[in-house]
């Protein structure tokens, strides 16, 4: 065979080492390179995003790219290279992200140079934070934050435009159940719409253009729980139309296929080949997929007995090499060649290639390559090729060997000294009563670990024989042999990990298990389902076979010569991560004051404004143009609310209410504090070029609040609207937000202040603006502990008044919930606090007079603090 000719199989390329941490994404770049004066000199880049939130860089030399000939498969040569690069944090250690990196993608992974160019180089990543990050391509720097969604980020994708004059759309995929359009470019960025009424996580992909105007996304979601199982997950094709000034995007749902995989779809790709949707599940299944209306024309399933769950999926090569990847979270990455063919015709069977750990991700090296690229929960990345030019050294080669097999090894020994010491002694296993007929034990004798079953007839345990080997999964739990023991970590409160271990014995209801799993660890009845799925595809079918030792046998009970274990090439599972489950906590999005958005209203608005201006010193009242064209033009522009998306707000017009705020009393104030809380709602007049005025407006604000010191409690004017003006700062846009995130503590001294008003318009006012402060502080970045401190001094102060009626007090106390789920330093802060200080017994005592849906927010407050 020559060096350029295809094998029937994949081999390892290289393999590649980066942080140590767990791999969770993985994209390619390719660039040209400027030092040197050949074309076709470039070098290959792989950006990697860990568990640990890490992004690292690694370069091959240009020398080692190779482009090969058309007749190879345009692969690119990644084999036998000379040291390739590693760089981890490239744009330095402040770029490291508060949570693991669930997505990454490079803008030079779309193929179109025109859109590209207006884009600039970069990548995105998506994070369990909820938010997108944006890095300039070249120095590896954070160019913008993109956030909206409330959970965590899993899945980004490129929408390609018609044109190569326009430039592609950014769709991002979240558990929270939405997919977010975006607009980026080298100088701005900008939310275009939102997908909604998803089942949970959702995964997406975007679509070749319809026309110069309308362009196409597929998204598929996991789905829900309806009694004992998964339903619900659904592909959806959705049109996509921009408005005429591109600023919003209308979505139009043309299709949709629901409950054709037997679990929840994890991945979901769009190959323009075949010109077809490919999507993967839980089930251990990739179906192909008609682009046009979802429908499912090919399954491809796992060639073994124990179908894994699929993470993610690719598709690579041209017609000669088409395959089909998928990762899975047994560690197997399972290669479907769709372009060979066996002899009876039909597609020869998948390939399997073992890994030491969880695949988390697979990708394809570049576009026109036949090469894919695996991400490890070793730490791990690994190219495999088709190419025997390409093919890993036998050392490399070896290496991976070893390591899969050392891999298998360590779930396959049997338990180790430390385990049996463990055990209960056999000696004294009259002591310990069996549950039921059958029951399987493991018990320490001499220093073996021996199985014995349970004879309910005898009331004793019957030695089975000498435990000597077990599947991937298989254990002891608390002294007790089970088929299965899986990881299970759960998000707390305050951004640590609480691991736990489930048991399970094969023939079991997953569902009995994981409701005694939930009441032993007192955790949420919404994890039921989710459970329940987890340790159905991981135990599968599997029966149990094990190595004997000793004689036991033939005792009351039925022994037979058989306990739970059985050898599996599989790799161990890695953890189910679940987060923490509320009804209501914490806080999502924000509540706002908009009434008096029309003309009526806002003629009254400026009516009084006009009064109040002639009383006014002239150095600091408004002068005619002021007082008339100006508040006319923005009393039109706020009126029309459904031009919001295309009106814009002068700065002119925002000048003349900062002059207003910051130089009135507080006497005549009042009417322009109402205007602004109507204008920061206006999204041109919120943006971020605005945040400079906001910041003006809202402190004076503040300022003149806080200057009527105690007599603050019996005003009305002032305080409401200064609060209101507060609540809608947050919703407004990034520039109102942002500088109310500046603000934070004043803000909270001066809500603190206000909080025992004699009115409860005031009282109201107080409560969302505190509940809103929290909902901003949950979702930002970098909430800092004395703010948590100062947000609990405000709701100490409401829920020990006694004066608050019951939609206030529910207000604050869902803003005490989510002050103490805020993660990082300040959460743990805010509970540490609020245990200090009893806030819990105040809440639960406080709770009762004011119903229902406060009792039930008590208690998770209760729950989360305990």
């Amino acid at each position: 065979m020559s060096n350029d000719e295809l094998l029937n199989d994949y081999v390892l390329s290289s393999q590649l080492l980066t942080d140590a941490e767990p791999i969770r994404c993985v994209t390619t770049t390719l660039h040209n390179d400027s030092s040197t004066s050949s074309s076709s000199s470039s070098s290959l880049e792989l950006l990697s995003g860990s568990q640990g939130g890490v992004v690292s860089r690694i370069v091959f030399p240009s020398s080692t790219v190779e482009k090969k000939s058309s007749a190879n498969g345009n692969g690119i040569s990644s084999g036998n290279v000379d040291e390739p690069s590693l760089e981890i944090q490239p744009g330095g250690a402040n770029t490291r992200h508060p949570h693991q990196i669930t997505a990454i993608l490079s803008s030079s992974s779309f193929s179109n140079g025109a859109s590209v160019g207006s884009m600039g180089n970069v990548y995105v990543t998506g994070c369990k934070d909820g938010n997108v990050r944006v890095m300039d391509g070249k120095t590896h720097e954070l160019k913008y934050v993109l956030e909206g969604h409330s959970n965590a980020v899993t899945s980004l994708s490129w929408i390609s435009p018609h044109s190569d004059d326009d430039i592609p759309w950014l769709i991002s995929g979240s558990w929270d159940g939405t997919a977010k359009l975006w607009s980026i470019t080298q100088d701005s960025y900008g939310c275009l719409g939102t997908l909604g009424g998803h089942e949970n996580t959702v995964s997406v992909a975007g679509l070749p253009a319809e026309s110069g105007t309308v362009r196409k996304v597929v998204t598929v979601s996991a789905g829900v729980a309806e009694g004992n199982s998964i339903r619900g997950h659904t592909v959806r094709i959705w049109r996509l139309t921009p408005s005429s000034d591109g600023s919003v995007v209308k979505s139009e749902l043309m299709a949709q296929v629901a409950n054709d995989h037997a679990g929840p779809m994890r991945d979901v790709v769009y190959d323009p080949d075949t010109r077809s949707v490919y999507t993967c599940s839980n089930d251990g299944t990739v179906k192909i997929r008609s682009a046009d209306d979802g429908t499912c024309n090919t399954t491809l399933a796992y060639p073994g007995a124990d179908r894994p769950m699929f993470l993610s999926l690719c598709v690579v090569g041209d017609w000669r090499t088409k395959a089909v990847i998928a990762g899975g979270e047994d560690g197997n990455v399972v290669i479907w060649d769709l372009a060979q063919q066996g002899a009876n015709g039909t597609n020869r069977e998948a390939q399997v290639i073992a890994h030491p750990g969880c695949v988390w991700k697979v990708a394809a090296l570049q576009s026109a390559s036949s090469d894919f690229i695996s991400a490890c929960n070793d730490g791990h990345m690994r190219i495999f090729t088709r190419h025997a030019s390409k093919s890993a050294p036998p050392s490399v080669l070896a290496s991976f060997d070893q390591s899969v097999s050392e891999s298998k090894a360590a779930r396959s020994n049997g338990p180790s000294a430390e385990e049996i010491a463990k055990l209960p002694q056999w000696e004294m296993n009259a002591l310990t009563q069996g549950r039921s007929e059958g029951q399987v034990q493991v018990f320490n004798k001499s220093g073996k670990a021996i199985a014995a079953q349970w004879s309910a007839a005898s009331r004793t345990w019957i030695e089975v024989g000498e435990v000597t080997g077990t599947n991937a999964n298989a254990g002891t739990l608390n002294g007790e042999q089970y088929d299965h023991v899986l990881p299970i970590e759960i998000d707390v409160p305050g951004g640590g990990i609480q691991k736990l271990q489930i048991g399970y014995n094969n023939g079991e209801n997953p569902f009995v298990t994981a409701q005694k799993f939930i009441d032993d660890n007192m955790l949420d009845q919404g994890y039921l389902a989710q459970i329940a799925d987890y340790i159905r595809q991981r135990a599968g079918d599997s029966g149990p076979t094990l190595g004997m030792g000793g004689a036991g046998g033939g005792g009351g009970g039925g022994a037979s010569g058989a306990a739970p274990g059985y050898s599996s090439s599989s790799s161990a599972p890695s953890p189910m991560e679940v987060t923490p489950i509320y009804e209501h906590l914490p806080m999502k999005g924000y509540k706002i004051f908009d009434s008096g958005i029309d003309k009526k209203g806002l003629t009254k608005v400026i009516a009084k404004i006009r009064e109040f201006n002639s009383a006014i010193p002239s150095g600091d009242a408004l002068s005619s143009n002021e007082a008339g064209e100006i508040l006319d033009s923005l009393s039109n522009t706020l009126a029309v609310t459904n031009r919001y998306h295309s009106s814009t707000v002068s700065d002119a017009e925002l000048a003349v209410v900062r002059k207003i705020i910051a130089k009135w009393g507080t006497k005549h104030v009042f009417p322009v504090l109402d205007l602004a809380r109507i204008m920061i709602l206006h999204p041109d007049a919120a943006s971020a070029k605005r945040r400079g005025y906001w910041e003006e407006m809202l402190g004076a604000a503040l300022d003149t609040c806080m200057g009527m010191r105690d007599g603050v409690v019996n005003e009305v004017a002032v305080p409401m609207l200064t609060m209101r003006l507060v609540a809608n700062s947050y919703k407004g846009g990034s520039g109102s937000a942002g500088a109310a995130g500046i603000l934070m503590d004043r803000i909270l001294l001066c809500a603190n202040a206000c909080a025992l008003s004699k009115n409860k318009n005031v009282r109201l006012s107080v409560a969302t603006a505190v509940l809103n402060t929290s909902s901003y502080m949950s979702t930002s970045t970098t909430p800092l502990p004395a703010s948590a401190t100062h947000m609990l001094d405000v709701i100490g102060t409401i829920v020990g008044s006694g004066k608050y009626e019951s939609e206030p007090f529910v207000r604050s106390l869902m803003a005490l919930g989510t002050i103490l789920l805020v993660s990082g330093a300040c959460g743990a802060e805010a509970q540490r606090v609020a245990k200090r200080r009893g806030i819990g017994s105040i809440v639960d005592q406080a709770s009762g007079q004011h119903g229902d849906k406060a009792c039930a927010v008590a208690n998770e407050i209760l729950g989360i603090l305990s």
